[in-house]
């Protein structure tokens, strides 16, 4: 909670900074319980190996209500001058977008993931609010998929040469025997590195596709990342962590984000008076801390 609300609490709009409410209690609560669920899985996995299928079976059945609540709870947990956000897609909603998302994918055999990260980053911002202002945003599945396709053709474009250089090096240079297993490592530097390359080119160009597509009454918003500079980013971050042991981890984390939210606009068309969206119910953490704990990606 303290790691939020610093981030909240350094992110300026129009000279004011967000507020984020959620109490440390409900989060330790949800976590408790996601906690339980993956001790649970863990214990009955190991005496009745066939048990972990019902628990898969549990987990597609109950992944939209999760899900939903998970946004509910860091809408209605987040705020800027006296407003909360919201999230208003009920379970039955979601749950019905899931079902077809999901029935295409597997009839595809994931073909059609382009078409279901659009329809899914579409459901998740077109279904936020301000107050009562609701957002819009509609997306494509062909313009994810030619994100995807580049993003994939950098990666082979670099881990290819650069690998097989690594290996040719390994055939011709003679070590004692006791490096040879960290020799047999070279050829791995470049895929990894490779793919960061098309890492960071997927995430800039798949944030500026959504923020440029998403617009509320009055208002638009404007993404100008650089997949050249998000690269140098990520490879300096994974290079400045790799070489301190961990330590320079925070550094890393805001460097990316201050960066992030530096080429994040919005463009105001005319003055919009927002209304509250009066007493919000409230909710649990137990959605958002089961997305974090098996690492469900809810963000945009």
């Amino acid at each position: 909670m303290r790691k939020r609300r610093y981030f909240y609490g350094s992110t300026r709009l129009d000279g004011a900074t967000f507020d984020y409410f959620a109490s440390p209690k409900a989060v330790l609560k949800g976590r408790i319980a996601a906690v339980a669920v993956l001790v649970a899985y863990a214990l009955a996995g190991e005496l009745y190996p066939n048990s972990r299928y019902v628990f898969w079976g549990l987990a597609v059945v109950l992944l939209p209500w999760l899900a939903v609540r998970a946004l509910e709870f860091n809408a209605r947990n987040s705020g800027w001058r006296g407003l909360r956000f919201d999230f208003v897609a009920g379970t039955a909603k979601a749950a019905r977008s899931y079902a077809a998302m999901v029935a295409l994918l597997v009839v595809t055999l994931g073909l059609a993931m382009p078409w279901f990260m659009a329809r899914m980053k579409s459901f998740i911002v077109a279904n936020h609010a301000f107050g009562r202002t609701p957002f819009a945003c509609e997306l494509r599945g062909r313009d994810f998929f030619k994100i995807y396709f580049l993003a994939g053709l950098i990666v082979t474009a670099v881990a290819i040469p650069t690998g097989l250089a690594a290996g040719m090096l390994l055939a011709f240079i003679k070590l004692p025997q006791e490096y040879g297993a960290a020799l047999f490592l070279l050829p791995a530097v470049p895929v990894y590195g490779s793919y960061i390359v098309g890492y960071a080119y997927a995430e800039a160009r798949s944030a500026n596709l959504v923020w440029n597509s998403t617009r509320a009454a009055g208002v638009r918003f404007a993404s100008s990342l650089s997949a050249i500079k998000l690269t140098k980013l990520y490879l300096g971050n994974v290079l400045a962590v790799l070489f301190t042991a961990g330590l320079l981890i925070p550094w890393a984390v805001i460097r990316t984000r201050r960066y992030r939210l530096a080429c994040l606009a919005i463009i105001v068309g005319e003055e919009i008076v927002h209304q509250a969206s009066g007493r919000l119910p409230r909710v649990g953490a137990t959605g958002q801390e089961m997305g974090d704990l098996f690492n469900v990606d809810l963000g945009i």
